[in-house]
């Protein structure tokens, strides 16, 4: 059964969507073409809104992920219509915010390169310059979209306060922002809001907590040198052992319903609002599947509302980013 679908920038989309990031900017990427086959499961289950960005890969091949989804498409090429790309950038050296056009040009040309004969649909700031203005700031990406580069203008980690700001200024197509069972504070809850109200997607990305609601370590100890999760307050120590608390709960309830708890979460997601888009990463073909088959799972308001009463009591440990990072948000 097809899952629903969701309007992005004039195309209709899958309700779940697509990360990249895992299959090239990791410490172990998969190999090509278990991260095709994962994609191409995705796809055909119907995650045809990716994201990527033009820097998810290690420092000396920053576009490794833009690469890669330009020889999956030169391999499968019956896939380039059916897919929307959302791809984040203004990042250079040092993954420092910035607004240069010229550099943010250059990057987009690049990326054109390597995707061959292929419309970036959406192409957006990965972060905003704090005591920058926004509409300031954006200027540059917006005559970007003017000059041809990409279709539609997209927003990350901005609030709602900021949306409806750069909203009175561009057409901004979809806001991207980390949504999940154990990031739903009142600042992303906003954002959604927001995107309830004018109709615009939300790009929900890590909705698995970055594997931490899919146990995918069982201890701190676990987690490989080099990944974000080794520096993320959430994974660390005595907050790991408390914040897995939350998982045995969601784990139960998932056996309940005689699904998975990544589909649960995944679920849970796309439920908080009509255009929210989680955007699971995988490089395993039948996760990938499963996770894009949630968009099928509905949630009886009774299960709704045990989930949230219990998020409304647990209280998570640790912020979502490393102190040094806070700025990035």
């Amino acid at each position: 059964m097809p899952i629903p679908t969701v309007k992005l920038a004039g195309k209709e989309v899958g309700h779940i969507g697509l990360g990249l990031m895992q299959l090239t900017w990791t410490p172990v990427p998969p190999p090509e073409e278990q991260a095709f086959a994962a994609i191409k499961a995705a796809a055909d289950a119907g995650a045809t809104a990716w994201s990527s960005a033009t820097f998810y890969g290690p420092q000396d091949d920053q576009m490794a992920n833009v690469a890669l989804i330009g020889r999956f498409f030169a391999k499968y090429p019956e896939y380039r219509s059916k897919i929307s790309l959302v791809l984040k950038g203004g990042v250079g050296q040092g993954l420092k915010p910035t607004g240069d056009k010229d550099f943010n040009r250059e990057c987009l040309k690049k990326a054109k390169e390597l995707l061959g004969d292929y419309e970036i649909d959406v192409y957006l700031p990965a972060r905003l310059v704090g005591g920058v203005d926004p509409v300031e700031y954006f200027r540059p990406f917006d005559e970007l979209r003017q000059e041809g580069w990409f279709r539609a203008l997209g927003a990350s980690e901005a609030s709602a306060a900021t949306l409806r700001k750069l909203s009175g200024v561009y057409d901004i197509a979809i806001a991207e922002i980390e949504v999940s069972l154990w990031s739903w504070e009142q600042d992303i809850q906003d954002v959604v809001a927001w995107s309830t109200e004018t109709g615009k997607p939300v790009f929900a990305y890590s909705p698995l907590g970055r594997g931490f609601i899919t146990r995918t370590w069982k201890t701190p100890e676990d987690i490989p040198e080099g990944s974000f999760q080794r520096h993320s307050p959430r994974f660390q120590g005595d907050n790991f052992y408390h914040n897995l608390k939350l998982v045995d709960v969601l784990d139960e309830i998932a056996a309940r319903k005689g699904i998975t708890t990544a589909q649960l979460a995944i679920a849970w997601v796309a439920s908080r609002g009509p255009n929210v888009i989680p955007i699971p990463g995988s490089s395993n073909a039948a996760r990938a599947a499963a996770n894009t088959e949630s968009g099928s799972i509905t949630l009886s308001a009774d299960e709704a509302k045990e989930i949230d009463d219990i998020l409304a009591k647990f209280e998570l440990k640790g912020g979502r980013y490393a102190s040094n990072a806070e700025l990035m948000l």
